[in-house]
């Protein structure tokens, strides 16, 4: 990852390697950028771009190198109305004890029955707060920042 930060993108540029393949991932992400529509623009870029560039040829070489900055996150299904979480209590719960909604996706399985997928219906992502809190301390301005109180400035 830290070589990868410090590599230039191409022999012409100031701009990493990491840096690159951030704003482009941040950009496939804010105009929902299809993963075969993601390949062909990397494609289209590597063959604008002079030789002997570092950009990935396809989204999983990208993911390759952003996955050591990824957070760990917890997945946790929620009623499709927002009424619960279904976690302690309500961990094996199938239908939402408030608005009897489902879990998860149904279809119609021929009659007048509906079966459940294990596909869940709403999911929330949640950030652990200590790996949180460790990643504002790896840096050291932000680590400056936050204690300021135990230092007196």
């Amino acid at each position: 990852m830290l070589s990868s930060a410090q590599k230039p993108f191409h022999g012409h540029t100031d701009v990493s390697q990491l840096d690159a393949i951030g704003r482009l991932m941040a950009l496939k992400c804010q105009l929902g950028i299809s993963r075969d529509g993601f390949d062909d623009l990397l494609t289209i870029f590597g063959s604008l771009l002079p030789a002997g560039h570092n950009l990935p040829r396809n989204l999983y070489e990208a993911q390759k190198l952003l996955r050591a900055l990824k957070m760990p996150y917890e997945q946790i299904h929620t009623c499709p109305n927002g009424c619960i979480l279904f976690r302690k209590d309500h961990a094996d719960a199938k239908y939402c004890p408030k608005c009897k909604s489902s879990r998860y996706l149904e279809v119609d399985s021929g009659d007048v029955q509906k079966r459940q997928l294990e596909i869940p219906v709403k999911i929330i992502r949640y950030l652990p707060f200590i790996p949180r809190i460790q990643r504002f301390y790896m840096i050291e301005e932000s680590a400056k920042q936050m204690t300021w109180h135990k230092e007196g400035k």
